[in-house]
């Protein structure tokens, strides 16, 4: 079942598992069982089915899978738009010892909290968990989104230089899809200070170093209103022909035609 899950044959799997729900397993084995239950159940959309597999396992403090229940049940809400329900589950990895250094859980689980605490807007609170990801596990494999999540805390409390050392740390480290946007968010940091001369720099990095065409439109956009702010209407008019050229087909396309038409009138 394992095996036919990490292959996306989650209907097989189910079949399987449910098969050995069925022969009543050892308590140990029938929450291992029930975990890996939820979890095809999950990846199937089915989250109302995935909870109760994941509820019953999550309050049972005795459990060697409460830990696990309780993360999945967190993505649960998260994937049904209950960020509420989500910190619920999420926070003891926060606020509790026993969840606080569980290998390749403890930290996925603090990032997922400050997504979820981002969805209620909740700033502080929603950076102090990322920022246990990025201090407590430097070296894991979710510190750049950590950082981006406190980049993204900062610039929505108008803390933008803040955001923007957050940012750096992303764009000096990796060449993702993540570092584009952290270079993006460097920009419109600038762009909403005011800084139209540094905004624009920093919003043209994005299509000269990173292949994203949407994000590259995007930035355009953003550098060619950085210009026409800073007085320079011209040179933001061959930014916005340049995105309707090069990306016609974008979202950021329609927003260019606009501008453009607004730009040649005045």
């Amino acid at each position: 079942a394992e095996l036919l899950g990490e292959r996306g044959e989650h209907d097989a799997a189910i079949k399987l598992l449910r098969d050995a729900l069925d022969k009543e397993p050892s308590p140990e084995l029938t929450d291992k069982i029930r975990v890996r239950l939820g979890d095809c159940l999950l990846r199937k959309g089915d989250t109302k089915g995935a909870l109760a597999q994941f509820e019953p396992i999550a309050a049972n403090a005795k459990s060697a899978m409460t830990a696990q229940a309780k993360y999945r049940a967190g993505e649960c809400h998260l994937h049904s738009g209950d960020a509420a329900q989500a910190v619920k589950q999420l926070a003891v990895f926060r606020d509790q010892g026993v969840f606080h250094n569980l290998p390749g859980l403890t930290d996925r689980a603090l990032l997922r909290l400050g997504y979820a605490l981002a969805q209620l807007k909740q700033w502080d609170a929603s950076r102090q968990a990322y920022e246990q990801v990025a201090n407590r596990f430097g070296n894991g494999p979710w510190v750049h989104e950590a950082r981006y999540g406190i980049g993204w805390a900062y610039q929505n409390q108008s803390q933008y230089d803040n955001a923007v050392n957050a940012y750096n740390q992303i764009v000096n480290n990796v060449v993702t899809e993540l570092a584009a946007r952290a270079q993006m968010n460097i920009g419109l940091c600038r762009l909403a200070q005011k800084r139209y001369a540094e905004a624009c720099t920093a919003l043209l990095v994005v299509p000269f170093t990173y292949d994203y065409p949407h994000l590259s439109a995007l930035a355009l956009v953003e550098a060619a209103r950085a210009l026409s702010e800073n007085k320079q209407p011209e040179k933001a008019i061959k930014l916005l022909e340049r995105v309707l050229r090069d990306h016609p087909d974008s979202e950021s396309a329609e927003a260019a035609r606009k501008r453009l038409e607004e730009l040649k009138k005045s």
